[in-house]
């Protein structure tokens, strides 16, 4: 069952890149200055900057009448089968150190699978669009780039963060021969991915439903996938608290059957 027409989808991601773009720029107004940081219970770090982002997206996606699940605002009722479902700002880590790689994340679900999917990296200027049934485009500087059928590489080439990384990494890297490491912040891992500038990201610490779902989108509307890794199955999303184990992140045409991963090593966060 589905409740959006491609026709409808269309119409949603220009509102989502909208909210994006605004949000951007309310965000650049506060970067690189002194600001308060609060942290939140679980350690994360807020802003301005994000409570600023927050109120424009929600504002902009109001006008699509569907309820809306954003990292800052208090979240609707598990039986929804659409909403939309927001990072304000990705990266806040990122954001602070003053290195460019924090982004926008907004994602449309529809039963438990994200259907539109917006990356915006406002200090680089970039934006990463995913549609289901269409494929993936990036806009870069103003420069249309639309994801294409890729090779896979010579060389593997293994995305990692800058801020979360996990020792168990090391053992996939190690177990698959990459010896080329992509660090990136962000939801720009999955820009990357698409453009076959990394091939591989392996996430082994937990993360937030929030955190994935556009990349998911952008990354699985250009032939990509983003699996479980216990399961090899696809994330699914509206989990009771929100959160996602292990999984990891590939490149069309790869397939989790070219990697070897350690299952017995996985662990639910």
């Amino acid at each position: 069952m589905h409740y959006f027409t491609f026709e409808q989808l269309e119409k949603f991601a220009k509102i989502a890149i909208s909210a994006s773009k605004l949000a951007g720029e309310a965000i650049l107004k506060f970067y690189k200055t002194d600001l308060l940081v609060d942290y939140k219970i679980d350690g994360s770090p807020l802003t301005m900057a994000d409570t600023s982002a927050n109120r424009i997206i929600i504002k902009t996606l109001l006008t699509t009448y569907l309820p809306i699940v954003s990292e800052e605002s208090i979240e609707i009722p598990f039986e929804s089968n659409y909403y939309w479902l927001v990072d304000p700002l990705d990266g806040t880590k990122d954001f602070l150190a003053g290195n460019d790689e924090f982004t926008i994340n907004i994602a449309l679900i529809e039963i438990d699978k994200p259907v539109i999917g917006i990356v915006f990296a406002p200090a680089l200027n970039e934006l990463f669009v995913g549609i289901k049934g269409e494929t993936a485009w990036a806009e870069i500087n103003g420069e249309l780039k639309i994801a294409k059928n890729l090779e896979k590489s010579d060389i593997l080439k293994m995305a990692i963060s800058r801020f979360h990384d996990h020792y168990d990494a090391n053992f996939f890297a190690t177990e698959n021969k990459i010896q080329h490491f992509i660090p990136i912040g962000s939801s720009l891992k999955y820009g990357r991915l698409i453009f076959g500038e990394a091939d591989v990201f392996p996430r082994l610490v937990g993360s937030s439903e929030w955190d994935t779902a556009a990349g998911q989108a952008i990354l699985e509307a250009a032939g990509g996938l983003m699996l479980d890794w216990n399961t090899g199955d696809s994330l699914r999303y509206n989990k009771t608290n929100r959160r996602n184990g292990r999984f990891i992140a590939i490149r069309s045409p790869y397939k989790f059957s070219d990697f070897i991963y350690q299952k017995h090593n996985s662990e639910l966060l």
